[in-house]
């Protein structure tokens, strides 16, 4: 995984001045859940922050692109005493996320879609103060991600996306192949800030000298 880390970092850097190369900062607010803990809601708070680089298609729409995220899962529930519920249960995961998605625009918006490579840095888990570290997680993970972005300036984009693991965040041993359904998987939804070092379009030369 540090290879991989380093070799992104360079690579990131190396095609700044390639005109088709879009580099970008990011930062963001997500709303997280594990399904099948049963507390509901994507009531735990993570931040996500990283760099991304995009590569423009010459003589068609689109763009691929990848990012390299810090990003903080888990779980969350506080107490509610007129529920019943008295302890309060945090469930941190942080991860180096890597995404790789494809850009398209419809609409006048572009979107994203495209998977995650996640590697567990640390967990913790904490109930009522008392933390422990659990154990039998995944160091990996293998997920999905759809964003639409909204233009604010020519650099800054405002980002709505959404991810979902596809296989559970633990390793069960002990369990059947049939586990999908015990459930385990991360869920995210949040709001991100992107900011381009150049202006992006995701339109072909054609299409865009057409429109005029």
């Amino acid at each position: 995984m540090r290879y991989l880390v380093f070799f992104l970092v360079i690579f990131s850097l190396s095609v700044s001045a390639q005109k088709r190369f879009v580099n970008s900062v990011h930062v963001g607010l997500f709303g997280n859940q594990v399904d099948g803990d049963g507390k509901g809601g994507y009531n735990h708070p993570g931040i996500q922050f990283g760099i991304g680089n995009l590569y423009k298609f010459k003589d068609s729409n689109g763009a691929i692109g990848f990012e390299m995220n810090y990003a903080q899962k888990g779980a969350r529930e506080w107490p509610r005493p007129n529920q019943g519920i008295y302890d309060e249960f945090k469930f941190n995961l942080n991860y180096v996320e890597v995404p790789v998605y494809y850009v398209f625009e419809q609409w006048g918006l572009p979107f994203e879609v495209g998977p995650t490579f996640s590697y567990l840095q640390s967990s913790e888990y904490n109930i009522n103060g008392i933390v422990s570290t659990p154990g039998e997680y995944r160091e990996f993970e293998i997920g999905g991600m759809f964003s639409m972005n909204y233009k604010i300036t020519e650099k800054l984009f405002f980002k709505f996306r959404i991810t979902n693991s596809i296989l559970p965040i633990f390793t069960l041993k002990n369990v059947p192949i049939t586990f999908l359904s015990y459930g385990g998987m991360h869920r995210g939804a949040g709001i991100c800030i992107n900011y381009y070092f150049t202006a992006p379009s995701f339109k072909s030369k054609a299409t865009s000298s057409d429109s005029n």
